[in-house]
């Protein structure tokens, strides 16, 4: 059974640093963006999101718990916050680690997200998708999530 663990600011720091380095990397390689440009980026994008580290208000990051294993045990990251005003909650982030993958553990955090959103109050789900994942695309189709706008650019 999966299960959303709370992080110790220890774990959040060290996930804000990854994460600085990924998103940068996916703007970098998705919008042909220089990598130090990519990287200010994605520093201002968390900076601005996580105003108060762990405990800014409507932002909920938790790691993902295999509780069937026989210890509980992580197997990657979520991320998402809670619009009150519209009733939606939106993805930011979802990882599981990489010994972890194609195990169904994306697929069943997802559902789970759902479930927690709801009781959230939230009544829709949204995220954004580099165009260049195309597994996560197709999880997100599998699992019933429907295009609501496309972003395109060509390199000239």
């Amino acid at each position: 059974m999966i299960s959303f663990e709370k992080m110790n600011n220890q774990e959040f720091e060290k996930y804000i640093d990854f994460m600085k380095k990924e998103y940068a990397q996916d703007i970098s390689a998705n919008f042909s963006l220089p990598m130090d440009k990519a990287l200010e980026e994605s520093e201002m994008m968390v900076k601005n999101t996580f105003s108060d580290g762990l405990l800014t208000e409507g932002q909920y990051i938790f790691n993902i718990s295999d509780s069937n294993s026989n210890s509980n045990t992580n197997v990657g990251i979520i991320w998402f916050n809670v619009n009150t005003e519209i009733n939606r909650a939106f993805l930011y982030h979802i990882f599981i680690d990489e010994l972890h993958r194609n195990k169904g553990y994306g697929t069943k955090a997802l559902k789970a997200l759902e479930v927690r959103v709801k009781e959230l109050g939230m009544d829709s789900l949204a995220l954004s998708v580099f165009g260049k994942n195309e597994g996560a695309y197709n999880l997100y189709k599998k699992l019933g999530y429907t295009t609501s706008s496309i972003s395109m650019h060509k390199v000239i």
